[in-house]
């Protein structure tokens, strides 16, 4: 009998040290929370936070889920299963918590409400790799500018690419639509491309008065090498004095100060010249 008890302590001790070991095994060392930084665009716009609880060798465990907190709520609240709500601009950090482990990633919340185009539609005429600029305002749910530029992609290359800053450049005819992105929050262009020579542009009117704070709207026709007319091909303006008037992509001029400017359209090498007079 006393054999047997001898025998009996090592497997004993045995079975404790792989409980033990099991033990620490499934315990939790760290909580893994993706994406690490997080940025939402709008206040309508909830995103989703993840967690894993992880060993000490970086393993996942199901041992449990983590519970989520946030230090603003007034900022952005987060539910049990990870979803960020916005409720107001600013930043805040969410936490996951399990047991005696945690994480916090830092969430900063952008109120964006909308990306205005100047033009929905435009029509680029010219040889290929004629450009024009598009113009676009970001706004917030107050319905205010605010100084953010959009990033522009284009749904087909092929006929017309776009710079992140929103210049596009034509390739073949055809349409394409260039894309505006701040955040989830889009905007968009669509782009009829004609490729074809220009042999000069017309502005109408040659010259106008205005009042400061008028507009004064200025057209555009082009013609091509054959003579024929070309009706409203996007061009790009520019005032020769901001500081009497301004000009927009759409051609429409305000008056600022007293004074004269001369607005200028510019297309695929070929131009046109008009006078701004404010009083």
């Amino acid at each position: 009998m006393r054999r047997v008890r001898l025998l009996a302590v090592p497997l004993l001790v045995s079975s404790a040290l792989a409980l033990s070991a099991a033990a620490c095994a499934k315990r939790a060392a760290r909580i893994e929370v993706l994406p690490p930084k997080l940025s939402i665009y709008g206040l309508d716009r909830p995103q989703r936070l993840t967690a894993r609880i992880l060993d000490k060798s970086g393993r996942p465990l199901e041992i449990g889920t983590a519970n989520w907190e946030s230090s603003r709520r007034d900022v952005a609240t987060v539910d049990a299963g990870g979803l960020v709500s916005p409720k107001s601009e600013g930043k805040t950090m969410i936490t996951a918590r399990y047991t005696t482990v945690s994480t916090s990633v830092p969430v900063q919340i952008i109120d964006v409400k909308s990306i205005e185009v100047a033009e929905p539609s435009l029509r680029l005429v010219g040889p290929a790799g004629t450009q024009v600029p598009i113009q676009s305002v970001v706004k917030n749910s107050k319905d205010r500018a605010l100084p953010i530029s959009p990033v522009w992609s284009s749904s087909a290359p092929a006929i017309a690419s776009v710079s992140p800053e929103g210049i596009v450049t034509s390739s073949s005819s055809g349409k394409a639509l260039m894309i505006a992105r701040v955040g989830d929050v889009q905007g968009a262009c669509e782009v009829t491309v004609e490729i074809r020579d220009i042999a000069r542009l017309e502005i109408r009117p040659a010259t106008a008065l205005v009042r400061v704070g008028d507009s004064q709207h200025f057209e555009i026709v082009a013609y091509g090498l054959d003579g024929r007319l070309i009706e409203g091909p996007a061009v790009l303006f520019k005032s020769s004095n901001p500081a009497v008037a301004t000009v927009d992509a759409t051609g429409h001029a305000q008056g600022v100060t007293p004074g004269a400017a001369t607005i200028r359209a510019t297309l695929a090498g070929a131009g046109a010249e008009a006078t701004l007079i404010v009083n």
